[in-house]
């Protein structure tokens, strides 16, 4: 038999709760969701998207719930490196790569284009 733990608006947040619960061994499914999909004026009155487990797993469930609520699954963020441009990849785009994309774009015409060689793009990047 299977319990509502959870009831989300959102069916993306939903799938992301059944998601944690899923790596955490707790085999979860989502009820409505195609509902709510479909039909996504009525998710108030049929009360959302419901995340049901096994009742003997509801409680751990909850407790999972609440700690990814209170941000214990948050990733920390990485320290930016002092310059950003290090990251970026070169600019290679020449003037015959934008003809043909406009050729594309207006008259629907592939045409060939050739792009800067590596070594221009690495001279401008140490100026």
């Amino acid at each position: 038999m299977f319990t509502t733990v959870a009831h989300y608006h959102d069916p993306i947040e939903a799938h992301i709760a059944r998601g944690l619960l899923a790596s955490q061994g707790i085999d979860a499914h989502l009820g409505d969701e195609h509902l709510m999909m479909a039909n996504w004026e009525w998710r108030l009155a049929v009360g959302g998207v419901k995340l049901r487990v096994p009742a003997e797993q509801a409680q751990h469930a909850r407790n999972i719930l609440h700690a990814a609520e209170a941000g214990e699954y948050v990733l920390e963020e990485e320290e930016a490196p002092a310059d950003a441009r290090e990251l970026m990849p070169p600019d290679r785009e020449s003037w015959s790569s934008r003809m043909a994309w406009v050729a594309l774009m207006l008259f629907s015409i592939p045409l060939p284009w050739r792009r800067k060689p590596v070594s221009d793009t690495q001279a401008v990047r140490e100026l």
